[in-house]
């Protein structure tokens, strides 16, 4: 992302290296409104979340094992599996306050005062699955599959003020971790594994810039399989306390795709407005954070722990990605070749912090309930970080859960969260250069965002 008045972005468009493919438009809007800092996804598990994931990897169930593998030495004998829930209801009303045109662009320099909202309320549902088989009394190995990273969003007017930064977007990860622990000493394990993980994105905005009669969408769509690892410890001193240190490695991509541009529901060819334009293969090199976690569970007394958690994520990796053209094509008049930048996307974020404190109470011996608040720091901290549909704030989050016992080998989590977001105000430029196609323009205006989430786990012994 950038901002008005000069940056490295400016400086490669008077330079010539974009060349007005529109198709790669809309700014980062790979992901909507997920509900962990940036683009990341924390509702991995139903039991965590009713604590607010205070104390989340340091055991407790097979689901702390995302954040730390070492986690699952505490697993029983047999066959453990455990399969967690989430819907997300998000309310995410984004204000426009200007738009304008910047300067050198074909339009000429202009501001408009505006007053128009875009609607964007997702309501997303997310599942992750865990498995776990003890060896012997000192091997465990395990298994995860969740989406680390990613939502879905669509703004309901897609004439509003904001399309030319934002129709559409969906990102998508699929991760699945193989992991092991292994008991070093008494009340000290370890655990590794590697990440494999699948990533999707698509999005899509108006592409013409006003230029054009009005049209469907520009659009890039891609995808790929990256590797990563995972490690971590579990120090259990004594029965009263578990305290955890996981690590989750960045996962790098190389996404391939295709870059388009539509008018209405053309059967034939892809066009900008009334100019032809050629499907452009591309290549864009992105990275998922690192994350690290650490957390602790203390009992207080043999009914009642104590839980807390902090978490780094390393999102100041994801500083910049060019969408590099793979093949010849684009507008008719401004064409590109291969090696050719057809767009480049600018974060610059900060790093995210999470601190979260919560309890539990064995109110019996089938009923466990639980209760915490946490504080996140969003990566984004500042109007020209944000786009549209990436207006991510800090955060507060209010979560209440239980565990009930429904026989000796099967129980139930429930959990349901409220997060309070601060004030998003968003300076957002267009990702697209000002050319004679696509002119910059410049968005401003505040988002008010507010979340409920409800999840639902069934943990078995087979």
């Amino acid at each position: 992302m950038f901002r008005a008045g000069g940056s490295r972005r400016d400086k490669r468009c008077e330079s010539g290296r974009l060349r007005g493919v529109a198709a790669a438009c809309a700014g980062m809007a790979v992901a909507g409104q997920a509900l962990a800092g940036g683009l990341g996804i924390r509702e991995q598990s139903a039991s965590a979340q009713g604590a607010s994931f205070a104390g989340s990897a340091a055991g407790g169930d097979l689901s702390s094992s995302f954040w730390n593998p070492a986690a699952i030495a505490t697993a029983d004998y047999g066959l453990l599996t455990e399969s967690h829930t989430a819907l997300i209801s998000a309310d995410f009303d984004v204000r426009a306050e200007s738009i304008s045109v910047l300067p050198g662009s074909v339009l000429g320099a202009s501001t408009t005062e505006v007053n128009d909202r875009g609607e964007i309320d997702p309501l997303v549902l997310l599942a992750s699955s865990y498995a776990a088989w003890r060896m012997n009394d000192d091997f465990v190995l395990g298994l995860a599959i969740n989406s680390p990273f990613g939502s879905k969003n669509k703004v309901d007017n897609q004439t509003w003020s904001g399309q030319y930064h934002f129709r559409s977007s969906e990102l998508l990860t699929v991760n699945t971790t193989l992991m092991a622990s292994y008991r070093v000493a008494p009340g000290l394990s370890i655990g590794a594994g590697p990440q494999i993980q699948y990533l999707s994105l698509n999005i899509k905005a108006n592409p013409s810039g006003g230029l054009a009669p009005t049209q469907g969408s520009s659009e890039i769509d891609g995808d790929d399989i990256g590797v990563g690892y995972t490690v971590g410890v579990l120090w259990q001193p004594s029965e009263w306390t578990s305290i955890g240190l996981g690590f989750r490695s960045a996962v790098s991509h190389e996404v391939e795709g295709e870059a388009t541009a539509s008018r209405g529901r053309l059967t034939t060819g892809t066009f900008l407005g009334t100019v032809a334009f050629a499907p452009v293969d591309f290549r864009a090199k992105l990275e998922t954070p690192d994350i690290l976690t650490f957390s602790v569970r203390q009992a207080l007394s043999t009914t009642t722990r104590l839980l807390g958690t902090v978490e780094w994520t390393n999102w100041s990796v994801l500083d910049e990605v060019d969408f590099i053209a793979a093949s010849a094509g684009g507008p008719a008049i401004l064409p590109v070749s291969p090696g050719q930048t057809v767009n480049i996307l600018e974060f610059n974020w900060n790093d995210g912090w999470f601190f979260a404190l919560g309890g539990e109470w064995d109110y019996s011996k089938s009923l466990t309930l639980r209760a915490g608040a946490a504080y996140e720091v969003s990566p984004i901290r500042e109007a020209g970080q944000r786009k549209i549909n990436i207006a991510d704030s800090n955060r507060v989050w209010l979560s209440a859960g239980a565990t009930m016992a429904l026989t000796a080998a099967t129980s139930v989590d429930f959990a349901y969260t409220h997060i309070f977001f601060d004030d998003a105000p968003i300076d957002s430029l267009s990702s697209s250069p000002g050319t004679a196609t696509t002119p910059v323009r410049r968005f401003v205006g505040t988002a008010d965002q507010d979340a409920d989430i409800v999840a639902l786990s069934l943990k078995t012994r087979w």
